[in-house]
């Protein structure tokens, strides 16, 4: 072989290796970066899930801000209410000034339910 074709094979070499070790250090990273970012959001994470399984109570449809907040610390009222819009709720204000949530999911369900209580 001559002398160009060696350097030809080893400029493919070369190139194949480099770009197998790019892509094995980027999975890596990639692998490192979203287990800090979720180790990060991890009690956010919570909050959420918690407030998803207060909110799909299979008697109560809608569940007032105070009852929805008093099992979640650390928190401000404004990121409570945040974590339930990211959760897919919805605020309802009743007739004495309350504030209520329910899931967005479970729309049908909460008005049925009304209608056969003003029955």
């Amino acid at each position: 072989m001559s002398e160009a074709a060696w350097a030809l094979v080893g400029v493919v070499i070369g190139t194949l290796g480099t770009g197998f070790f790019n892509w094995l250090l980027q999975s890596k990273q990639f692998e490192h970066n979203k287990e800090m970012f979720l180790l990060q959001n991890k009690s956010a994470e919570t909050v959420k899930a918690l407030l998803i399984d207060m909110l799909n109570h299979r008697s109560y449809t809608d569940r007032s801000f105070p009852t929805l907040k008093a099992p979640i610390g650390g928190y401000s009222d404004d990121e409570v209410r945040q974590f339930l819009h990211e959760v897919g709720a919805k605020k309802a204000t009743r007739e004495d000034g309350s504030e209520w949530w329910y899931l967005l999911s479970r729309q049908e369900e909460r008005i049925a339910k009304k209608q056969a209580t003003n029955a």
